[in-house]
C-alpha cells in the first residue's frame, strides 16, 4: 500500500476540511491543553454528577456537562463579557478577547500569544549570556452555529536557554515540543510552531476533527501512554458515544517524523524518515465516579533509508488492539497498550492509574499511580509516580526525535505539585525526583502568576527553577529513545519573569 503515505494523507485533511462546512455548522471546540489552567476545571468536574470522559485530551467542550461550565472559572472567561463600567481600553487588556465578532450565528475571537521572558542563570555559566524567550503569536477561534469550530493559531520564538536545556536542543534538533531549531546568534535558537483544527458535530454522540496538534491520555501530569511532549503533528480523530455517554471510543490517525533524514539523489534536499500510527481509546464509565480506559497505540514506519515502507491495511481498521495482535516482535512497527483508571472519592479526591505494555519490552511494563486533592476550594496536591520500561532500541514510537509517552526510558520518577488559586492569583510549586541507570535529576519549579486577561489565560509571572543532576561514572541513558552521555555533574538555578499567554504544555523538567 505505497499510496498511504503523507501526500494522500493530506488529500484525506483537505477533502474533509472543503466537505464539513457543507455538512453542518458549528460550537465544537477543545479546551486548552495545560496542566495549570485546567486545575479549576478538574475541580468542577470532581464535585459534578455528570459523566465526563476526560481520559483522552483535549476535551471536547461540548461534552462537559454545562451544570460544570457554569461552575467553571474557566467557562466563565471563555465567553465574552462587556464589563459594564469599564472602558474600551481596560475591557481589552483586562478582561476580554482582543478582537472578537459574534452575530449569533458566526463567533470569532482572535488573541496574541506572547512569551516575553528574561532570565538569570545563577550558577555559574561558562557563555556568560542573558537567558530569555521570545515568543510572538496569535490565535484565532471560529465557531459557526452549534455544530463547527475551527482553531489556529501561529507561534515565531527565540530564545537564549540554560545550559542543561541547550545541550539537550542540540542533541535532540528539537525545541522542548516547539519544533526543529536553528541556530539564532552565538547561543540562541530559532523555531516556529503552527497548529490548527476544525471540529464538527453531525450529532451529539459523534465528533470529527482533522488538524495539526498534541494530545494526551492520562490524568496525570505525565503520560505512559501517549504524551503532549513532542511537537506537533497531522492528525483524524473521530469520537462517538455511546450508551448514555458511558461509552466512549476515540479512533485517531497520525502522520510523524523523525530527524534524521533518508537517502538523496544528490539533486533535491533529502526527505526525514517518515512513521504512521494509529491510536485507540475505549473509555467506559458506569457512574460520575469512575473511569476506566483501554488504550492501543501503534507507530508503523512509513519512509526510511530503505525506501517506502508497506503499511498493513488494518492501519485503519478501527478495532482496538488489533494492530498490537497482527504485528509480531520482530516487526519494525512498536506498539504501546495499556489501561487508564481515575477514581473520584467524596467529591474532593482523585486517584488515577495506568499501565503500559510495549510489544519491544512485553516482560517489562510501565506504571503510574497517582493522586489529587482538591480543598478549601482554592487548593490542589497532586502526588505521582512513574516507572517507565527499559528501552534499549533507539525508539519507533517517537516524533521530532522526542518520545510520544515518558520522555526518559527506564526511569523511576516522582512527582508533587501544590497549586494556590484564588481571583487572578496563581501559585504553583512543582519538585520531582528522576532515576534512572546511573543517573539523577532533582528538579524544583516554583511560579508566582497574576492573571492579566483571563479571557486567554495571559498572565504576569515570575518564578525560580532549580535542576541538579548527578551522574555516576560512566552515565549513559536514553532520552527520548537516543543514546546520550551525560556529564558527572550539572546544577542550574535560572530566575525568570515575563508576560505569557499559556495554553500549552512545555516540559524542562527530567
Amino acid at each position: 500500500m505505497k499510496w498511504l503515505n503523507f501526500k494522500y494523507f493530506h488529500y484525506c485533511i483537505v477533502g474533509l476540511l472543503l466537505l464539513i462546512p457543507i455538512l453542518g455548522s458549528g460550537q465544537q471546540y477543545n479546551s486548552p491543553l495545560n496542566h495549570s489552567f485546567s486545575v479549576d476545571l478538574e475541580r468542577e468536574i470532581l464535585k459534578s454528577d455528570a459523566i465526563v470522559h476526560s481520559g483522552f485530551k483535549p476535551i471536547l467542550i461540548t461534552a462537559i456537562d454545562e451544570s460544570v461550565q457554569n461552575d467553571s472559572s474557566l467557562f466563565q472567561t471563555i465567553a465574552i463579557s462587556r464589563r459594564s463600567g469599564k472602558s474600551f481600553v481596560a475591557r481589552k487588556l483586562f478582561h476580554e478577547h482582543l478582537i472578537s465578532l459574534d452575530t449569533g450565528i458566526v463567533h470569532l475571537t482572535i488573541d496574541p500569544i506572547l512569551n516575553l521572558e528574561y532570565g538569570q542563570e545563577l550558577e555559574n555559566d561558562p557563555r556568560n549570556i542573558n537567558l530569555y524567550k521570545s515568543t510572538r503569536g496569535f490565535n484565532v477561534k471560529l465557531m459557526l452555529g452549534e455544530k463547527v469550530a475551527v482553531e489556529s493559531s501561529f507561534r515565531e520564538n527565540q530564545a537564549n536557554l540554560p545550559q542543561y536545556l541547550s545541550n539537550r536542543v542540540d542533541q535532540t534538533q528539537e525545541a522542548y515540543g516547539q519544533g526543529r531549531v536553528k541556530k539564532f546568534g552565538d547561543f540562541g535558537y530559532d523555531f516556529a510552531m503552527a497548529s490548527a483544527y476544525i471540529s464538527y458535530s453531525p450529532s451529539k454522540r459523534i465528533n470529527i476533527q482533522a488538524g495539526h496538534g498534541k494530545h494526551f491520555v492520562g490524568n496525570g501530569y505525565r503520560s505512559i501512554l501517549l504524551s503532549d511532549l513532542s511537537f506537533n503533528y497531522p492528525y483524524i480523530k473521530i469520537n462517538t458515544n455511546w450508551f448514555d455517554n458511558k461509552l466512549q471510543y476515540q479512533n485517531m490517525y497520525t502522520l510523524f517524523q523523525d530527524l534524521g533524514r533518508v537517502n538523496s539523489d544528490g539533486f533535491s534536499e533529502a526527505l526525514f524518515e517518515r512513521k504512521q500510527g494509529a491510536f485507540h481509546y475505549l473509555e467506559y464509565s458506569p457512574s460520575s465516579k469512575l473511569n476506566i480506559g483501554f488504550f492501543e497505540g501503534i507507530v508503523f514506519p512509513s519512509l526510511d533509508t530503505s525506501g517506502n515502507i508497506p503499511v498493513s491495511a488494518s492501519y485503519w481498521v478501527p478495532v482496538i488492539f488489533l494492530n498490537t495482535l497482527i504485528e509480531d516482535k520482530e516487526s519494525k512497527a512498536e506498539s504501546v497498550i495499556g489501561t487508564n483508571i481515575s477514581l473520584r472519592i467524596a467529591k474532593h479526591v482523585e486517584v488515577y492509574n495506568q499501565f503500559s505494555i510495549s510489544n519491544k519490552e512485553f516482560d517489562d511494563p510501565g506504571i503510574q499511580i497517582g493522586a489529587k486533592w482538591f480543598f478549601l476550594n482554592h487548593f490542589m496536591i497532586q502526588a505521582e509516580l512513574n516507572s517507565t520500561p527499559n528501552l534499549t532500541t533507539q525508539r519507533i514510537y517517537s516524533h521530532y526525535n522526542q518520545s510520544l509517552n515518558h520522555p526518559v526510558s527506564g526511569s523511576n520518577e516522582l512527582i508533587g505539585i501544590v497549586q494556590f488559586q484564588k481571583n487572578r492569583w496563581q501559585t504553583r510549586l512543582k519538585l520531582n525526583t528522576l532515576t534512572y541507570k546511573q543517573t539523577e535529576v532533582n528538579y524544583l519549579d516554583f511560579r508566582q502568576a497574576f492573571i492579566v486577561n483571563p479571557s486567554y489565560n495571559f498572565t504576569f509571572h515570575l518564578g525560580a527553577q532549580y535542576r541538579k543532576q548527578y551522574v555516576n561514572e560512566g552515565g549513559e541513558t536514553q532520552i527520548h529513545g537516543n543514546p546520550v552521555y551525560l556529564s558527572r555533574d550539572n546544577q542550574s538555578f535560572y530566575f525568570y519573569f515575563g508576560l505569557s499567554t499559556n495554553l500549552q504544555n512545555l516540559y524542562f523538567d527530567y
